[in-house]
């Protein structure tokens, strides 16, 4: 706990440190595996319960994430309680004026802020991104090997914009609709593990979709998806790498979520969830490099109902 405290004291000097390492220490000793009791339970609970023959798994294939980056996150979100997940106002302005396509583009402002940045990042010896010139293309750790990263090297990418429903934007309510974005692994280093979902913001840049509060994501090393899920995450779909296409499809009116995988549907991933502002996310714990598309591309997978995608109904 030595490093981590000072990790807090340098970037939350405010905060409860002696609540932050009980609360680390109360999880470690715990392990908990009831996901009615494991923090921060906050959609998870509800998720897993329409499931409930679907098991709720106490870790992950490689176990890839420490207490301490938990701990870590507790304390982010003690920090930022009343931020997230506010209703960005301007963001959904732009969106609305000019399209939700044109506006999106990678948020690379959290890993250039002291502030919010990866403890483990430095600017130019140790990015912990680069992202080229087009917004398409990302490198995660590009200055790192797979042999050189140690536990908590986990990172999320988010886009700049939201994924709000119709009336959010300000256009007539329609009876659903629903975003998609897709990421491509065009290189990544051996057993990195990714993941692809949705998320709030702020959000902890040192952990992945699907493993704090108000995220979702579907990890590549298991093919488990993840709700708020600080655990193992619940069996869902294949596992996935490199040279494959991975889709996160979201109707923030219905609350569901669905992901696809080389432009198969793989079914409902989690449904009724509650009302968030999410925004799209993919992440990975190691060098990795990806394509990523909002939709100024067309996408390998198809829709059915392609006409209720919001990305080209606010093109219109």
């Amino acid at each position: 706990m030595k490093k981590n405290e000072n990790f807090v004291k340098k970037s939350f000097p405010y905060l409860n440190l002696e609540a932050y390492s009980q609360s680390a220490q109360k999880y470690k000793a715990n392990q908990v595996d009831n996901y009615t009791d494991e923090p921060p339970s906050y959609d998870h609970a509800v998720q897993a319960s329409l499931e409930p023959e679907n098991t709720v798994h106490l870790t992950g294939r490689f176990q890839d994430t420490s207490v301490d980056s938990y701990a870590r996150a507790e304390v982010f979100i003690q920090a930022h309680q009343s931020m997230i997940n506010r209703f960005p106002t301007e963001l959904a302005a732009q969106a609305a004026k000019d399209g939700l396509i044109k506006r999106m583009s990678i948020d690379q402002a959290p890993h250039q802020n002291p502030y919010f940045c990866h403890p483990n990042s430095t600017p130019h010896t140790n990015p912990a991104l680069k992202v080229d010139l087009d917004q398409s293309t990302v490198q995660v750790w590009p200055n790192q090997t797979r042999q050189k990263i140690i536990e908590d090297w986990d990172i999320i990418i988010q886009g700049t914009h939201p994924f709000l429903s119709l009336s959010d934007y300000g256009r007539p309510p329609q009876s659903t609709g629903f975003h998609y974005f897709e990421i491509t692994v065009l290189d990544c280093a051996p057993n990195t593990v990714m993941a692809i979902g949705l998320a709030t913001k702020p959000y902890p840049v040192f952990r992945m979709p699907g493993w704090n509060k108000h995220s979702i994501g579907y990890h590549s090393d298991d093919g488990r998806k993840f709700c708020d899920d600080a655990s193992g995450g619940q069996d869902y779909g294949p596992q996935w790498g490199f040279g494959q296409t991975v889709g996160c499809r979201y109707d923030p009116v219905q609350g569901n979520v669905m992901f696809t995988l080389n432009g198969n549907p793989l079914g409902t991933a989690f449904q009724l969830l509650e009302r968030r502002y999410y925004y799209p996310s993919f992440g990975a714990d190691g060098p990795v490099k990806f394509f990523v598309n909002f939709g100024s591309q067309s996408f390998v997978h198809t829709p059915v109902d392609g006409n209720l995608w919001i990305g080209s109904i606010l093109s219109v």
